[in-house]
Parts: C-alpha cells; structure tokens; sequence
C-alpha cells in the first residue's frame, strides 16, 4: 500500500512509519520540516488548502491510505489548536474522499467527545480546548461515509521520543515530587511502539476498520504510582513526596503557558485531573495480547529525563563530605551551649526577636536540632535528613539575612558561606536519592540510555505473539528505539495477513 503519514517527524509518527515500512508498505513521510520527493511530502496544517488540492495530491502520489499523527499540546504563534487540530485535518480528510482514498487512520486524544474517563463533562461546557478541536475534526472524518475511517484515542504515550514521557522522567528523578492534589489522578500509559503497531495493523486491515478505538497499556494506575515507576526504571531510591493544592498546581501551569516548553499548561493539568484511562480499552484485541505495562515497557526501552539528577559518589568522598558537614552541625551545637555569650548566639537571636527567656529557649530547641543532624548524619543519613538539612541552612541563613543584613557583606562572608554548604547537603541528597538498595521494595533498575541486561523476566504474560520484553531478550531491540528495534518486536507478516 502506499500511505500517506503526517505528522512523520512526532514521535508517533516516526514510529508508525517503521512499523509500516517494515511491513512493506510504501510510507510518504509528510511534515513541515519534509522536502517534496518521492517518499516525502512538505505540509503545514497552518496554511490553508482545498480539498481539491488535497484529491489531487494524493492521487499524484497513488495514496492508498492515509494517516494523521499531527497533534500540539500547546497552541502558539506558529500553531493554532483550530488550524493544526480541526480545519487542516478536515481538508486533508475531505480531499481524501475526493481522490477514493480508502483508509484514513486518525490518531485523537482520549477524553474526546462522550466516551472515557477522561471525557469529564464531554462535549460542551468546560471542554478543554485541545479536546474540542480534536473532537471536531473526528466528527467530521467520521461524517464522511465514503472513507473507512478509524479513528485511534490513546492514553498517555510513552517510549522513545514521547515528550510527555521525559517530563514525567523528569518530574520522577527529582529528590522532592510535587503531586496535583492527592496524585490520585488515574492514567493508563501505553508504549509508542505497541501504539505504532496498532495503527499499522488497522492500515493495513482486511474488510472495513471504522470506528472508534480506546487505547491504553496494560495497567491503570495513579499518577503517584505512575512516577514512581518511572522512578525504578531509572534506578533511583526513595524520595519525598510532597502534596500541592490544585489552585497552586492550577497557578503552576498559567505560569508555564509562558515559558518555552510545548506539555505542561492548564489544558492538560485538567485532562489530568479527569483521569486517562479508556472505558473500554481496544489494544488487547488489536493487538492480539495484552499490551506491557508501564515498568514492563520502561524496562525495554529505559526513560530519558530532560536533566539527569544521577549522583554517584566514591565512598570515601561520601563519607568525608558526611563527617565534614557532621563536624559542623554538632561543632555549631556546642559552642553555641557552652559560649553563649562569647559566641555571640544570643546577641544574634535578640536581634531576630528571642531575648531573655525566649533566646534561651530558641537557643536549647536549636543547638538540639543541630546536635540531632549532626549525630543522625554519622549514624543514619536518608534523604528525609537531608532535606530537613537543606530546610534548616535556608531558614538560618535567611532569618539572619534579614535581622542581621550585615552579616551578608561581612569580609568574612558568615551567611554566604551557607551556600557551599547547601550545595554539599544536595549532593549528598542526590546520593542518597540515587540508592534504590536501601529500600525494602526496590526493584533492579537501569540507568537512562544504558543496555538493558536483563528483561527475561520483566513478561511471560504475552501469548504467541513477541513482547517488547522479549524482542531485547533475543536482542533486536536497543534502547534508542531504531528502526531495527521498533521491526523485532513486530509479529510476524504471517500473522498479521489474517486479521
């Protein structure tokens, strides 16, 4: 066949143009950065074409079937959710019916229309905008009965190459984990090469493909779950959690809407909180298996976080780092107790508002909690410790920046030198962090971009047909996701010629 795919530079897009490609299918790769040639097509769903111009495109082309993978998150000057989501699509789909093409695969977004979870109040008030533009252009394409038109609704998409992925990679590696309310938010990530696979084999179909098509992985799970996983496959330890207001969260993405980054915004923050999950999921039966589940498919294909916050120090560069910042704590502690007067502690806490009886008080609760850091530092460091550390040298250093501003332009530096002290407690922090063995449940993990050693026993659950598990367990895959990767775990031509 020869297929037209839009959207072939988008990490779905390059995907499915492998898996058709391996298939033996002619692919016309077509995207804004593409330069017309025989198996490649420059188009901009921002610039207007007719239908006519669409028909007689494809039919220069030959076209079979055509396949849309172009999506935004995020609407800016150079892409409108109305030109990139509704009225370009609804063009190429129109000329497509004028040309008799006879497939169209449109991939969506799930929560579009009435159906899912994820669909919240449906079409009407409080749509999102990004789901309204979807949901129109498939009310059309599926308007037009002269098409076969499938039209797909995944879940989150992770793997290689998916941006949503490597800011949640990202948002998992960091030592405090910000969660929108509770986390609670339910999802069902599905891996890009499975979705990939489900596209081409709805492509390729024998006997009419229309529909409507749900999509999510093998598992439902919450966002802090989801993180969490994300956080093994990295290979990293435990970490804090910390609960923020949805109003804060809510505030958090209007501020990112300004920013240069293409994910995080309040559309989807509410389609977030609506939950990701299909209300009835067709990839087992496109498939022909269940699909992998989030950990299963990291595990092939390890994430890759857009900062890498690994920390691994010699063991004795730890512990001298631990026993300098002990030695200060505890020093701090007892100089303040035994010199009180000579060490300047209570001028310095009358100054911040405890005199008399209260700067004794404040001076017992502090040199208490500095000998407590100190001693746990030796004996027990976890990354709570750390962090109750970095807490206490910001609240010092600012509440004596504040009473005692000359201490911060004094020659000799006493506030400014909290900083390197700061940055030591981070490192060691990440250190920490970066220690999975110290935890009860910790499960072998890999670090991001390195081979996968051992997946045999990530899946067994996967009948007849290869797993992404076992595609690197004969090693076809890598964890790049080439094109030599993406066509080992494809099932066999045989196989799919029945479908």
């Amino acid at each position: 066949m020869n297929v037209l795919l839009c959207g072939a530079t988008g990490c779905l897009g390059r995907a499915v143009t492998q898996a058709l490609r391996w298939r033996g299918h002619r692919v016309v790769a077509a995207s804004r950065a593409a330069i017309d040639g025989d198996d490649a097509m420059a188009i901009d769903f921002m610039q207007e074409r007719s239908p006519a111009w669409w028909a007689a495109a494809l039919q220069e082309r030959r076209i079979d079937a055509v396949v849309n993978c172009v999506g935004i998150l995020l609407p800016d000057a150079r892409a409108s959710f109305a030109r990139v989501h509704t009225d370009g699509p609804v063009e190429l789909f129109r000329g497509a019916a004028l040309a008799g093409v006879g497939r169209v695969v449109q991939v969506s977004a799930l929560g579009v229309g009435d159906g899912g979870a994820g669909a919240g109040a449906g079409a009407g008030a409080g749509e999102a905008e990004y789901l309204r533009s979807k949901r129109l252009a498939d009310e059309t394409l599926l308007g037009l009965t002269d098409l076969d038109a499938a039209i797909v609704r995944p879940s989150l998409v992770f793997g290689p190459g998916s941006a949503s992925a490597a800011l949640f990679a990202t948002l998992a590696s960091l030592p405090v984990i910000g969660l929108p309310g509770a986390g609670r938010q339910r999802v069902q990530p599905i891996h890009v090469f499975e979705l990939a696979e489900i596209v081409a084999g709805l492509v390729e179909r024998t006997g009419s493909a229309r529909g409507v098509y749900e999509l999510g992985g093998g598992e439902a799970l919450d966002y802090r779950r989801m993180l969490a996983t994300y956080r093994r496959a990295l290979g990293l330890g435990d970490a804090i959690w910390l609960l923020v207001p949805m109003p804060l969260m809510a505030l958090g993405a209007r501020l990112a809407e300004r920013v240069p980054q293409r994910v995080f915004s309040r559309d989807t923050l509410r389609l977030l909180e609506n939950g990701n999950v299909p209300a009835r999921n067709a990839a087992p039966a496109l498939l022909g298996r269940v699909p992998s589940r989030l950990d299963e498919g990291l595990a092939v294909t390890p994430p890759r976080p857009l900062l890498d916050t690994w920390v691994e120090l010699a063991a004795p560069v730890e512990l001298g780092l631990r026993l300098s910042l002990a030695f200060l704590w505890i020093y701090t502690a007892a100089i303040s107790a035994w010199l009180p007067e000579r060490s300047g502690v209570l001028e310095l806490l009358a100054r911040c508002g405890f005199a008399g009886a209260a700067g004794h008080a404040a001076l017992a609760a502090s040199c208490a909690l500095n000998l407590a850091l100190g001693t746990l530092l030796v004996v027990r460091p976890s990354v709570r410790l750390y962090a109750v550390q970095a807490g206490a040298v910001v609240g010092y250093t600012l509440t004596a920046a504040f009473n005692v501003p000359e201490l911060t332009i004094d020659h000799c530096a006493p506030l400014v030198k909290n900083l390197p002290v700061l940055a030591a407690v981070v490192v060691l922090w990440l250190a920490e962090a970066g220690r999975p063995s110290r935890r009860a449940d910790a499960r072998p993990g890999t670090r991001a971009g390195q081979p996968v050693a051992a997946v045999t026993t990530i899946s067994t659950r996967h009948s007849g047909r290869a797993s992404l598990a076992s595609t690197v367990a004969r090693g076809g895959a890598c964890p790049g996701g080439t094109q030599a990767s993406h066509a080992a775990f494809m099932p066999a031509k045989s196989a799919m010629s029945a479908r």
